[in-house]
């Protein structure tokens, strides 16, 4: 038998008075009971509740269902009016006056959608039962739970990048989030039907949140000049990176719509950061130790396109970074935009060239790297916090210029939207 607990239909209201390890129980042929001190013959019900005190938890039992709410969350997620303000969607509760040792005194079923509690507090709650059915302890800590990525390497050829129209996308929010879903999945999509005009990539930003703003603005046009204040703005190759590096918080996403592609070159090159990471951690625990725990600078200063200010970005990171619960969580890597100053011994700097040396050649492995010629009309998209993407050269001053579009947006924009359209 339980210990410390009693058990009541949802259907009773019952007072409790605790004396040492028994109870005296007041109810009027509320049904049959469950004591700590022998067996009493329970009547079939089909929600039931337990009041453990050694685990100060009320538990609701409902067939092969069982949850456990603990009496201090359920006492702060009180819902009425005197605690919470339900427009705002925030509680009034100040953590300074909550008890946290408040226990129940009497429990009762309302309109059989919810259950009533007074409290020790001298307060009285009310909870939906669909509220506490959904309680789970503990909490999924994934940004979308059932959600999962999958990892790639050379096998995603173009034809197995997943693909959407842009016009399925813009006009039923089943296919924006099949989309958004596979962006987070995979971390590389392509849409299509984006056509040439510049301004069709906001518009799709906006559909989804809006644009995350940056020193570079709130999008941008990757054109060759020959006043270039980023690589990107030139012919050069460019090597796999993540963009923005050199930002504390850096954008979660990258979109890139080609309005107009060069004649010679600029073959759009992509590897996923995780999938990389995670084969070093296996096979190299060396150089991802050093790749995970040692940070590296990134800088970049220049007149911001919207205030017009002089600004100088500076952000320590380490290229890998890992969660508490060891997965890899952000891979942040961009060669050309390293500072000069380091974070490790002299003995060490060699160590530190060598680790980045050997990431960048796993990148480029056959087993890893996938190329393809973004056509006019077609957007590419990528997690910037998992895929690396780069180019190789063009000619800048050919007959046609290539003109890409961009933007920027933040995951957990992203995240709140589809929220939003699930219901989670």
């Amino acid at each position: 038998m339980l210990r410390n607990c009693y058990r009541f239909n949802l259907t009773n209201v019952l007072r409790c008075i605790p004396v040492a390890d028994t109870y005296s129980f007041s109810s009027q042929n509320y049904g049959r009971l469950y004591s700590s001190s022998g067996n009493i013959e329970r009547r079939r019900m089909s929600t039931n509740i337990i009041i453990d005190t050694t685990s100060e938890t009320i538990v609701l039992e409902e067939g092969d269902m069982k949850i456990q709410c603990p009496f201090i969350w359920l006492r702060d997620n009180c819902r009425c009016h005197s605690c919470y303000q339900e427009t705002a969607g925030q509680k009034i509760t100040l953590l300074k006056k909550l008890d946290i040792d408040v226990y129940p005194l009497n429990v009762g079923m309302h309109d059989d959608q919810s259950i009533n509690v007074e409290w020790s507090d001298a307060h009285t709650s009310k909870y939906p039962l669909k509220l506490l059915k959904d309680v789970k302890f503990p909490a999924s800590i994934n940004p979308l739970d059932g959600l999962h990525l999958r990892y790639w390497g050379s096998e995603m050829t173009r034809d197995k990048i997943p693909t959407f129209s842009f016009h399925d996308v813009m006009s039923d929010e089943s296919w924006l989030y099949s989309w958004l879903e596979s962006l987070h999945t995979h971390g590389i999509c392509i849409l299509n039907g984006l056509g040439d005009h510049a301004g069709n990539l906001t518009r799709l930003a906006d559909w989804v949140t809006h644009p995350r703003m940056t020193c570079h603005g709130s999008d941008f046009a990757v054109k060759a000049t020959s006043e270039a204040t980023d690589l990107a703005y030139t012919g050069y190759p460019l090597e796999l990176h993540t963009d923005l590096s050199y930002y504390s918080y850096g954008p979660g996403v990258q979109l890139l719509h080609c309005i107009q592609d060069s004649v010679n070159g600029g073959l759009s090159e992509f590897a996923d950061g995780f999938k990389v990471a995670y084969d070093l951690k296996r096979d190299d625990p060396e150089t991802f130790e050093i790749l995970s725990t040692v940070p590296v600078a990134n800088v970049y200063e220049g007149i911001h396109s919207v205030s017009k200010t002089k600004y100088l970005l500076r952000a320590w990171k380490p290229i890998i970074r890992m969660s508490n619960s060891d997965h890899v969580e952000n891979v942040v890597f961009a060669y050309s935009q390293q500072d000069t100053c380091m974070s490790v011994e002299v003995k060490d700097v060699k160590k530190v060239y060598k680790a980045m040396k050997t990431f960048l050649d796993s990148l480029y492995s056959r087993n890893n790297l996938i190329s393809l010629k973004l056509q006019p009309g077609e957007a590419i998209i990528v997690n910037n916090t998992r895929v690396l993407h780069g180019r190789t050269a063009f000619e800048a001053g050919g007959p046609i210029q290539r003109h890409l579009q961009g933007l920027f947006l933040d995951w957990d924009e992203i995240y709140s939207r589809m929220r939003g359209m699930s219901g989670k």
